[in-house]
């Protein structure tokens, strides 16, 4: 047996592995470059990063807000926004060597026409949208994307009209800003869609909406980075219209059908003489208690839509030539002719102006309506004027039958003795007064742009387009009161301004200013304007003045004038109110055809106003559609469109 030695017994000491050397070595070069590295960045290199970082910066690009919705007053869709691809230059990201060329390119594909895309350049921001587009066009342009510098595609809200050419000129249309616009508005984006009419234009800043942001890094070479932060856009409010649509539709395929009717009754006219084909037309129905409007149409009208993906130059010129854009209800000024009547009527028994030969003083004193008046001027001369249904004659009317049969004689006596007592003092003007309270002569205030005054001649008128020669230097005479009387001369009014006056007086004397916005809410349904009515004036006149010219009104669709229109208006005629007015011809215009209809008399709810361009008589055009109207909205079922009686 081999003892173990006393050095192989005693116990060994731990020595470090080599591994752990190896370990240890290479933590320590990692060190040792990581070290160098901060170094050489910070302290080598530092000048020529910072130098990079620098050129590096933020560019922020606006993204387009969705125009606020417009509704009916039953919450009916009328205009919304859909969103579209559409091609947008980014000015930054376009080398200045390269804008002819991109311009170039952009014209062939787009076929716009070259000078409307230099137009855009000059005219736009630093983001230019240049057309919406189809999916396939865009797809096209993406192809091309690294031959067009600063061309992008991106989706943009596009205006949508759901009724198409309904409300056109309710509703109005958009564009971008015009010189003019910028001038007014020098805040204004240039490359964001404002309305241009209408609505549109006039509740522009509620419609607009809060433009989104997206931020992104560039480099030097205008180059993207990477996309930063996103804000997104938010909807404008929605606005609801005190329009109903359905009579909406109805007044306008109304206007459409006298316009027909009136060509129809010129081509089978054989005692008169027409010259000119009836294109032109327009009705409103007004609320009498609120100043709400009902409806509103004129015609020729045009698609707001074709205005979304821009309008050539010859459409333009066709729309513009027919007059389409134009609003007649505001904008048209027509001689109201014998619908004027109502202001004499109330004058006569607000100012106790009768006739001078009448039996007895009041409204039930008679003249005689024989067709033919003569009367004579201070300087001894003869004047001689011819009703319109000369050589018929009426025999002896009072105030409620010479509204009915729409007497001129009746009328033209009032005047003739305001101005025998008052000639030369300030009552000279009674009639003018009566019209101007009634709202004639100037503008209503309703929300809708470019209404027009109308015009309420006097002595002060005369005197100044003599002054300036547009009329001879004879002074303000006794006819031109008495022409004045039925709605003819120098009287102008808007179909908007009928409708108003013929509603403040049967509503009890007030003026209402009259709108097509109700109400406006913000995207949480919160109420940011409530349009209510809004009272302009009250009339002095006396209850039984409105309650007898409710009731003569009746008159004209049983017995009187528009008897042969309303012939089968069916249940509930005796509560229909009305009068006519036919305009007088001239040597190169067609007589203008005028109804004003009211319903129901004992409480009024509707004041219905249609007036044909050049359409001939009130009583055989005009008066039909009223009575169409009429019927659809005390829920009689509405009757064929048929000539009524020839009648003023």
């Amino acid at each position: 047996m081999v003892t173990p030695s006393a050095e192989e017994t005693r116990p060994r000491t731990s020595r470090p592995g080599w591994r752990l050397v190896m370990l240890t070595g290479l933590f320590l070069i990692m060190f040792f470059l990581l070290f160098t590295r901060l170094w050489f960045i910070q302290v080598a290199a530092g000048k020529t990063y910072q130098t990079q970082a620098s050129r590096q910066t933020v560019y922020q690009v606006s993204t387009q807000a969705p125009r606020g919705e417009i509704r009916d007053r039953e919450g009916r869709l009328l205009a919304t926004s859909r969103f579209v691809p559409a091609i947008l230059v980014d000015r930054k990201q376009l080398p200045t060597d390269r804008v002819e060329d991109v311009q170039q390119q952009l014209s062939t594909m787009l076929d716009i026409p070259p000078d409307e895309i230099a137009d855009a350049f000059e005219t736009g921001g630093p983001r230019i949208t240049i057309a919406e587009v189809d999916a396939e066009t865009a797809y096209r342009v993406m192809e091309r994307r690294r031959q067009l510098p600063g061309v992008v595609v991106e989706l943009v809200p596009a205006r949508v009209y759901p009724e198409g050419d309904v409300l056109a000129h309710v509703l109005g249309h958009i564009g971008r800003p015009s010189e003019e616009d910028v001038a007014e508005r020098p805040d204004i984006d240039p490359n964001v869609i404002i309305g241009k009419a209408g609505v549109e234009r006039t509740y522009d800043e509620f419609l607009q909406g809060d433009q989104g942001t997206v931020s992104y890094r560039i480099n030097a070479r205008n180059q993207v980075i990477r996309e930063l932060r996103e804000l997104p856009p938010t909807q404008g409010d929605t606005i609801y219209l005190t329009i109903d649509l359905e009579i909406q539709r109805e007044l306008e395929e109304v206007l459409e059908g006298v316009i027909d009717l009136s060509n129809e009754v010129k081509a089978t006219a054989e005692d008169e003489y027409f010259l000119h084909t009836t294109e032109r037309a327009a009705g409103i129905v007004l609320d009498p208690k609120t100043g709400e409007v009902l409806a509103m149409a004129s015609y020729p009208d045009f698609d707001p839509s074709v205005f979304v993906g821009g309008l050539s130059q010859n459409e333009f010129e066709g729309l513009n030539e027919s007059q389409a854009f134009n609003n007649l209800v505001i904008q048209g000024e027509y001689a109201p002719a014998s619908t004027f009547k109502a202001v004499g009527y109330v004058t006569a028994l607000e100012e106790q102006m009768w006739p001078e030969d009448v039996t007895i003083p009041g409204p039930d004193g008679t003249v005689e309506c024989d067709g033919r008046i003569e009367f004579p001027f201070g300087d001894g001369s003869q004047e001689v004027l011819y009703d319109w249904y000369y050589p018929d004659a009426y025999g002896s009317l009072d105030l409620h039958t010479s509204l009915a049969r729409s007497c001129n004689i009746y009328f033209w006596k009032v005047a003739l003795r305001i101005w025998r007592d008052y000639k030369g003092t300030e009552r000279e003007n009674l009639l003018q007064d009566w019209a101007r309270e009634m709202g004639f002569g100037s503008t209503s205030g309703i929300d809708l742009p470019f209404e027009h005054d109308g015009l309420v001649p006097d002595r002060a008128l005369f005197e100044d387009l003599a002054a300036e020669g547009v009329i001879r230097n004879t002074g303000w005479q006794g006819g031109d009161l008495m022409n004045m009387a039925v709605g003819q001369g120098f009287m102008l009014s808007t179909p908007l301004q009928l409708a108003n006056a013929y509603a403040s007086i049967v509503n009890g004397g007030v003026v209402w200013k009259p709108h097509v916005v109700q109400a406006i809410r913000d995207a949480s349904g919160t109420e940011v304007l409530s349009n209510d009515a809004e009272v302009v004036r009250r009339l002095d006149i006396d209850p039984a003045t409105v309650s007898m010219f409710r009731q003569d009104l009746t008159l004209i669709p049983s017995i009187g004038t528009a008897r042969g229109a309303f012939a089968d208006f069916g249940p509930g005629l005796e509560q229909v109110g009305g009068k006519t007015g036919t305009t007088k011809g001239t040597d190169t215009r067609d007589p203008t055809a005028l109804f004003v209809g009211v319903a129901p008399v004992d409480d009024p709810r509707y004041v219905v106003v249609l007036v044909v361009e050049e359409g001939g008589n009130g009583g055989r055009v005009a008066a039909p559609g009223v009575r169409r109207i009429l019927q659809s909205l005390v829920g009689n079922i509405p009757t064929e469109l048929v000539p009524g009686e020839e009648s003023d």
